[in-house]
């Protein structure tokens, strides 16, 4: 049977330390007491993830025809999304058609790219002092002039010019950017955001991450922060129940809505 993308996150990634900086309580909800209440079915993330499943297989399939081998290795990428929505109990179905024809207009738009693809979902490793950290990247290309980019795919039901600007403060991508120069050295010339509007009108455009040259020079320091911050507090004794709360609006409510462990701090519920 030809091949379908099947990756989880990444094992060390920036997720995690992310979310004890943000608020080492919610930590404790999600990472050491398992109350992980990511919402399956938001339409949002079922869209997300077909669209980088549907890609990642145009991408596999490119990836061998470039490099002489044979593209059907990997399954055509219209049948694998349907495949993996037969895997998904119905909660793919209603999307089906909608990212199928997204898909195909951004195969037209984008009809003249004359890249390399080098990797594609590729997990990348990098140790900073003891900690490992690691990161997946979407799609790493060459393009003509023999620079490497790093490519995250970005899917939203609109395009907003300020979302390159917080994207280019993201620790995960900045992390990305440390990686990639580990890696490929002098040859990596940065991150490109490959951001797809799904809904309504399809819109889409490529952009390259401000600059962020002091963030990316105090990543590994934020990673041993973070990190010691967990075994600080693990090694306490302090009940999960009681780590450092933000206690704060601008962190209990973000960009979507209130944290998923807002409940359990108003009340003081481990349940």
């Amino acid at each position: 049977m030809k091949k379908i993308l099947n990756t989880g996150p990444s094992p060390r990634g920036w997720h995690r330390l992310q979310t004890v900086l943000q608020c080492p309580q919610k930590y404790a909800w999600k990472f050491e007491m398992g109350m992980d209440r990511r919402p399956t079915d938001s339409p949002a993330l079922i869209k997300g993830t077909m669209m980088h499943l549907i890609l990642a297989q145009h991408y596999y399939r490119l990836k061998n025809a470039t490099e002489g081998q044979d593209p059907d290795e990997w399954e055509e990428p219209r049948i694998a999304l349907k495949r993996q929505a037969e895997e998904e109990e119905g909660r793919w179905d209603p999307f089906l058609e909608q990212i199928e024809t997204c898909f195909d207009a951004y195969l037209s738009h984008y009809k003249t790219d004359n890249f390399k693809v080098l990797e594609v979902e590729r997990l990348a490793w990098g140790q900073i002092d003891e900690h490992t950290f690691t990161g997946r990247f979407d799609l790493v290309m060459e393009d003509v002039a023999g620079r490497v980019w790093v490519v995250d795919h970005k899917t939203t039901a609109r395009l907003l010019k300020r979302q390159i600007q917080y994207y280019g403060v993201s620790g995960q991508l900045i992390g990305y950017s440390y990686l990639a120069k580990q890696i490929y050295g002098d040859r990596f010339h940065g991150m490109l955001l490959n951001q797809i509007q799904h809904t309504g009108k399809f819109n889409f455009q490529r952009l390259s991450l401000p600059p962020a040259p002091y963030l990316l020079e105090r990543f590994p320091q934020t990673v041993r922060d973070a990190e010691e911050r967990i075994a600080q507090l693990k090694k306490s004794g302090r009940s999960p129940l009681e780590w450092p709360m933000a206690m704060n609006e601008m962190t209990c409510y973000g960009r979507y809505g209130a944290c998923d462990f807002l409940e359990n701090c108003k009340w003081g519920t481990g349940g």
